[in-house]
């Protein structure tokens, strides 16, 4: 339809350009003018009727340009996402602290964390997981916009530190935690696979291997798209086992009852 105006509207043009070589045109409607007013008058419209006909050209041409621009656009990005590049490091447990930490604080959509070890951060924990998780309830506080979840190893000891999160982040309404049971207590290494993600565009792979050892590589941080939306449907199933003990609005019995009422 844009292709059928463009020639129309060009078609117009040439014919108003050549009206007055026409004999018919000339003599009825471009006729010979006596007077000064007359010919002005016949002139400006003349010159009116080509400007009209002009700007429409020029209008339908830039937009059928913008429509082929943003065609070529779209398809450059589809391109590209096809194309992302992958970028994948090794962290050791005091890199990764620190680099996930500020990824949150840089969070505009969401953060999903994932804390599989039997027992709580200070049971144990180094200097810097520590600090982590000191700072990290301050982070959510800060960032309302952004949706922070929490999946927390189902353990006795867990659950009492789950508490402690709930206490230091109620009131907030972006805040969730969950408890996902495995299939026993003790032992270190769980079943899951630990993800951290934030915002469909880097994930990180947590203690893969071993929870410890501080100067040993135990985590992978990988910048890519597509691998993090994928990582993401892996937390979201983990998400739909666990059980809510935390979310906007639960009051504290509530998530007591939550949090024992398997017991």
């Amino acid at each position: 339809m844009r292709t059928f105006l463009i020639c129309l509207s060009a078609l117009a043009q040439i014919a108003l350009s050549v009206s007055p070589f026409i004999p018919f045109v000339k003599n009825n409607i471009w006729a010979p003018q006596t007077s000064v007013s007359g010919f002005a008058t016949a002139l400006a419209t003349y010159v009116g009727l080509q400007f009209v006909c002009l700007g429409v050209l020029v209008y339908l041409l830039l937009d059928d340009f913008k429509s082929q621009a943003q065609s070529q656009l779209k398809g450059f990005e589809d391109s590209l996402r096809l194309y992302s590049p992958l970028n994948v490091r090794e962290l050791r447990e005091s890199e990764f602290y620190k680099d996930f930490l500020g990824q949150c604080v840089r969070a505009n959509h969401y953060v999903n964390i994932c804390y599989f070890s039997p027992r709580p951060p200070a049971v144990g924990g180094s200097k810097e997981r520590v600090d982590y998780y000191e700072r990290i309830a301050s982070v959510m506080k800060r960032n309302p916009n952004t949706r922070f979840r929490r999946l927390i190893r189902d353990t006795p000891a867990n659950r009492k530190w789950a508490l402690q999160l709930i206490e230091e982040l109620r009131g907030t309404h972006n805040c969730y935690i969950g408890m996902l049971t495995d299939y026993d207590n003790e032992v270190e290494m769980g079943r899951a696979l630990s993800v951290q993600l934030v915002d469909d565009r880097i994930a990180w792979l947590v203690a893969i291997a071993e929870h410890g050892g501080p100067g040993l590589y135990r985590d992978v941080a990988i910048e890519n798209p597509e691998v993090a939306s994928m990582l993401n449907k892996y937390f979201e199933r983990l998400w739909k086992l666990s059980r809510i003990v935390f979310e906007p609005g639960m009051n504290q019995e509530n998530s007591t009852d939550a949090i024992y009422g398997s017991e």
